[in-house]
């Protein structure tokens, strides 16, 4: 824990080494987020615990309830459910690693927080698309459902992953020193998901579906609310971090 401790802290001194101010606005991002690729990489903790969540997840799901080709609105359900959860696990050491290796302060010092907010849920956003990439073809393998309308689905999916990434990073930052970090986030996490949960399982089940409809309405409100958990964001992170 100590080696992994001063690993993080001298990746996050040779990303700032040189002051991040002085640089574009954009390459501020790359480098935050680059610099939680690189321990990430080193280590592959999170996405590991995640993806084994999912897998273990997906099995217990399918050995329970079967085949659910015609049951879509059930089957997209459980697949936002099992990568609610999924969420949750990795998003959980966003911010913890930084508050482990005592280099939260370095951060703050040559980053504005709007930077450090954007680079955390870029790395965010990447973790959570890797991991959905894998877990979404399993659960369609495994449960047996097909993709009638595989576009807005894809479109559903990112915008969703987009509100909860956002979303994700600014409870992470919230809770970073708390003890039972996890337990918490999922508790807090949940009512703010819930509107992108939700608007995201009734196009997930018209896209399994493919039943002649519309949902429209639906995807410009998924888009609205991605749109503002990305602004709330940004503009809250200083306050919470």
């Amino acid at each position: 824990m100590g080696n992994s401790k001063l690993s993080w802290a001298r990746t996050v001194e040779r990303e700032v080494k040189t002051p991040l101010r002085r640089r574009n606005w954009l390459k501020q991002v790359w480098a935050i987020a680059r610099k939680d690729f690189r321990s990430e990489w080193r280590t592959r903790q999170a996405f590991v615990t995640t993806l084994a969540f999912a897998v273990i997840a997906l099995t217990v799901v399918s050995l329970s309830v079967g085949y659910l080709q015609s049951e879509p609105t059930l089957a997209a359900g459980l697949l936002w459910v099992i990568l609610f959860f999924t969420t949750i696990v990795a998003l959980g050491r966003t911010f913890t690693k930084e508050t482990d290796a005592h280099t939260e302060i370095l951060l703050r010092l040559n980053a504005e927080p709007s930077v450090i907010f954007l680079g955390k849920m870029l790395f965010n956003l990447v973790l959570l698309a890797l991991v959905s990439g894998l877990t979404v073809p399993l659960f369609v393998a495994l449960l047996g459902v097909s993709i009638k309308q595989l576009g807005i689905f894809v479109i559903a999916v990112i915008l969703a992953l987009v509100t909860m990434a956002a979303l994700g990073t600014i409870l992470g930052a919230m809770l970073a020193k708390v003890q039972s970090r996890i337990a918490l986030l999922a508790v807090a996490a949940f009512p703010l998901f819930f509107p992108a949960l939700a608007a995201a399982l009734q196009v997930t089940a018209f896209a399994f579906d493919g039943s002649v409809g519309s949902v429209s309405a639906t995807m410009k409100a998924l888009l609205a609310y991605a749109a503002a958990s990305l602004l709330g964001g940004l503009l809250l992170f200083d306050e919470v971090w």
